[in-house]
């Protein structure tokens, strides 16, 4: 509690409030007015993909002073810990479960603004307020909604026209595939399913989560676009629905696509019997949910989906992508770790698709 006592003892309170100055305010996008002072010298990013998102805006992380703790995740076992070493020594207790903020971690932190989400409710923001912090709140779901989360990262920390470079390309390139994913038949789309939980329970991404927009704009269709959100089903369900492509994600430690084909519960399975079950990439960030590297989750989608027409140079494209991002130069090793080659080694054409070229 000390460090909380101290932020808010009367003289420090009044220095949080007035100091330091704001220079501009900007419209969340919640359509809050936010006071972004003259200076943002510290940022805690509560958001999982904004830790890995402020890095790639802001070149690495000399301005975080606070990160969620499920990010650690990212650093410690996807690309981003390469890329940026001082990443492992970032704060992670600014906020708990369910993104609830903790208050004395935040004072301690003493950052001169917090991002964090605005539509779960006042309950996660209203504390920081409290704490006399400006707050930046961003809105979850389709994954479109992270080219703006690049424009408000880099107006905040006074890298406008590099937020806009990054989120024009996002947008542009997502514009690219879904075009030709648009041209793709209806009979022609298969059924995708995306397993936000395969083990136990089975969890589904439904109508609202951004990997049902990447799956439609990826020229599939997700036969569990009937239900809300993330919704448990059963096993008999999943076969009635009979997918021709499993998408498995990215938070079940340890998960494969081999786990799967040995599973019994999915024998019968179309995507099974053609060994079309597929782990998404990790690379900065987790593909599965929307990043700045959402351009390059549809990207890999599309080429697993329609492998005829997948578009040659993935590879050469995340290279080009991580050096712009990250100012990171990919080598053969990382692209593999990025792609998942060892785990979805035996799923149908994949190295073909994603392995080095012969």
């Amino acid at each position: 509690m000390a460090a909380l006592q101290r932020y808010l003892a009367p003289g420090l309170l009044a220095a949080a409030l007035c100091a330091p100055a704001a220079a501009a305010t900007i419209t969340d996008q919640n359509g809050h007015e936010v006071a972004i002072p003259e200076q943002v010298r510290q940022l805690v990013a509560i958001p999982i993909p904004l830790a890995s998102m402020v890095m790639a805006v802001d070149g690495g992380v000399a301005r975080l002073s606070g990160i969620n703790a499920a990010a650690r995740s990212d650093i410690d076992d996807g690309l981003l810990g390469k890329m940026f070493p001082g990443a492992a020594r970032l704060p992670a207790q600014v906020a708990g479960e369910n993104f609830v903020p903790n208050a004395e971690a935040l004072a301690a932190a003493r950052p001169d603004l917090v991002i964090q989400w605005g539509d779960r409710g006042d309950a996660i923001v209203a504390p920081i307020r409290n704490l006399g912090m400006p707050v930046l709140t961003l809105r979850y779901g389709d994954s479109l909604l992270a080219a703006d989360w690049l424009r408000l990262t880099g107006t905040a920390l006074g890298k406008r026209e590099r937020g806009e470079a990054l989120a024009n390309w996002f947008e542009r390139r997502v514009a690219e595939i879904e075009h030709r994913a648009a041209a793709i038949p209806e009979q022609k789309r298969p059924r995708v399913l995306y397993l936000m939980r395969a083990r136990s329970a089975l969890q589904v991404a439904g109508k609202g989560t951004s990997m049902d927009g990447d799956i439609r704009r990826a020229g599939g269709i997700n036969p569990a676009a009937a239900l809300p959100n993330f919704a448990q089903v059963s096993i008999e369900q999943i076969l009635a629905w009979n997918p021709d492509v499993i998408l498995l994600n990215n938070f079940e430690p340890g998960l494969m696509p081999a786990d799967l084909f040995r599973d019994s519960r999915f024998d019968g399975v179309g995507a099974i019997s053609s060994r079309r079950v597929y782990l998404y990439p990790r690379g900065g960030f987790r593909w599965d949910p929307p990043s700045q590297e959402t351009p390059l989750a549809v990207n890999w989608i599309f080429s697993i989906l329609h492998p005829d027409k997948a578009e040659p140079g993935l590879r050469r494209r995340i290279t080009e992508a991580y050096r712009e991002l990250y100012g990171h130069q990919t080598g053969a090793a990382d692209l593999d770790r990025v792609l998942r080659l060892t785990e979805n080694g035996a799923s149908a054409r994949y190295l073909e698709l994603c392995g080095p070229a012969p």
